[in-house]
């Protein structure tokens, strides 16, 4: 009791993100039960029938809902992709930035790649509209350059799509993502460092023997959160790029667009349930598989 007593100001400061955390993110369980049940949005939660074949009648339309597939199959390449690309990228940007010496110019470089984080989707959705226009910066440099190429509206360009949201998800994440791992090199003891120098070991020798493996635990942590995530899309950025032109659905952009504008509540909780069963599956399959091989687990 005294230990409590002693700290109540620290237990004051975490007390919004527990209310916060409470409001947003456990209360708002109790609507799963909307998967199970044929909602009805005057009648409300508790009023609406439960749903054919013992409630899950929603859950079974997913096998047979033929966008579902299509979209799944985007979402999971999408994803992937995203992975293979984006999650080397800010561990070797933070070795580069570990390599500078200059300290205003690594201080500068590291600043520049953390602005486009602080961004909203939306804007990044904006410039990219701009930039890549057929009368856009992109355009007219190439223009210059070949002042017979025909102008090109990129954004209505199928094979253009993916390879733009790989792109912008990548340059307005890497910055921010290697925050981490530079924070983990930054707790490496420099007498390592030190001894290996003094062996006659090179600065690539001393990165590929000494800090890659010291920041191999924290990036096997922030693997496994990534793999629990492969079944969601950026839909802020997906949705705001789709045109006319673009057939390419995700899961959240076929949950926004058969569940929320046609009102299909029912089907679209039941596949928003679904997909976070299988993202835990497939994180705690990651942990398993990490803490045998690499001795590195978050569970």
């Amino acid at each position: 009791m005294y230990g409590f007593r002693n700290n109540i100001p620290l237990y004051l400061l975490i007390l919004p993100a527990l209310v916060f955390t409470a409001i947003f993110a456990y209360i708002p369980l109790f609507g799963l039960i909307v998967a199970f049940k044929d909602f009805d949005l005057w009648k409300g939660f508790l009023a609406s029938p439960w749903a054919a074949h013992h409630g899950f009648q929603h859950i079974m339309e997913i096998f047979t809902f033929k966008p579902m597939y299509k979209s799944i199959f985007n979402t999971l390449y999408l994803s992937i992709l995203g992975l293979l690309v984006g999650f080397p990228a800010p561990i070797v940007l933070a070795l580069l930035f570990n390599e500078l010496k200059l300290g205003r110019f690594k201080k500068t470089v590291q600043t520049v790649s953390y602005m486009p984080y602080f961004l909203s989707w939306i804007s990044v959705i904006g410039i990219s509209i701009a930039f890549f226009d057929s009368y856009g910066p992109l355009n007219g440099i190439l223009s210059l350059i070949a002042p017979s190429r025909e102008r090109i509206l990129y954004l209505s360009n199928q094979g253009f799509f993916v390879p733009l949201i790989i792109g912008l998800g990548l340059w307005k994440g890497v910055g921010w993502g290697s925050i981490i791992y530079l924070a983990s090199i930054a707790g490496i003891d420099p007498q390592l460092y030190e001894a290996a120098s003094i062996d006659g070991a090179s600065r690539f020798q001393q990165m590929r023997r000494i800090t890659l493996p010291s920041i191999a635990p924290t990036a096997a942590i922030v693997l496994i959160l990534s793999i629990g995530g492969i079944l969601g899309s950026n839909f802020e950025l997906v949705y705001g790029l789709q045109n006319a032109f673009i057939n390419f659905e995700t899961i959240d952009t076929i949950i926004y667009k058969h569940g929320i504008l046609q009102r299909g509540y029912s089907l679209a909780t039941a596949v928003g349930f679904t997909r976070g069963l299988v993202a835990l599956v497939l994180m705690l399959t990651a942990n398993s598989i990490s803490k045998r091989l690499a001795k590195q687990a978050i569970l």
